[in-house]
């Protein structure tokens, strides 16, 4: 008998119900689910991770894969850690807020406005989070194109004004 039968269980459901939305579904190991779904079902998808027991949203981690943008998601149920992946295009790329689903996204979410320049839609209007205001316009630090040593110059010449 296997040890992965939660895990096996909510893939299989996962599957079934978001057949047509789903680009990867994999059970990396005890307690560690991975699925890759389309951007317009993802809301869709926590909020059926969360009707199951799984309300906490841990955190969300931004990525950049050069022609894509995106988010992890990170939702637990305290024992089982699902990860839902969400890609966006680098050259217009926009994400659906979470807000509505786990309230604890905000800072999350600001975060990848800032550091990769994904908008996020439905975030309410707030100051930059993690970046400081003042901060050049436009550059996105956690980007693959942005290059430390450019950035530092850019740095030093606002500071100069």
């Amino acid at each position: 008998m296997s040890d992965l039968i939660k895990e096996e269980e909510l893939k299989k459901e996962v599957e079934e119900k978001f057949q047509n939305s789903l680009t990867e579904s994999n059970i990396t190991r005890k307690n560690r689910i991975w699925f890759t779904i389309n951007s317009e079902k993802a809301i869709d998808l926590m909020s059926f991770l969360k009707e199951k027991g799984y309300f906490h949203l841990s955190t969300i981690t931004g990525f950049d894969e050069g022609e894509n943008l995106g988010a992890i998601y990170h939702i637990t149920d305290y024992k089982t850690i699902v990860n839902v992946r969400v890609k966006t295009p680098k050259s217009n790329p926009k994400l659906a807020s979470v807000l509505k689903v786990f309230s604890v996204a905000e800072s999350f979410e600001r975060e990848l406005e800032d550091l990769f320049g994904i908008t996020i839609e439905g975030l309410p209007q707030g100051r930059n989070y993690p970046l400081p205001e003042g901060f050049p316009k436009g550059v996105h630090p956690l980007r693959k194109e942005v290059k430390l040593e450019e950035l530092i110059d850019k740095l030093n010449k606002q500071e100069e004004k």
